[in-house]
């Protein structure tokens, strides 16, 4: 993969639970903690976001990415 936080991004957002339980084969807990540290803006939504970091013990959770115009 070119880019695997974005990919895995992606799968944070819009996977299926199925989907999900075949990606947590492959990823750790950390990988996916680092996905949502490196997430590009714009891709997980607030709910998906408060899930993920809630399921991976992030309390607080973090804030999301935010986009940034230059």
């Amino acid at each position: 993969l070119s880019d695997a936080f974005r990919f895995v991004a992606y799968a944070l957002a819009r996977a299926t639970h199925e989907d999900m339980k075949l990606l947590r084969h492959f990823l750790s807990d950390d990988d996916l903690r680092e996905a949502l540290d490196n997430a590009p803006p714009g891709i997980i939504d607030p709910r998906s976001w408060a899930y993920w970091n809630s399921k991976l013990g992030r309390y607080p959770v973090p804030p999301m990415p935010k986009r940034q115009l230059d």
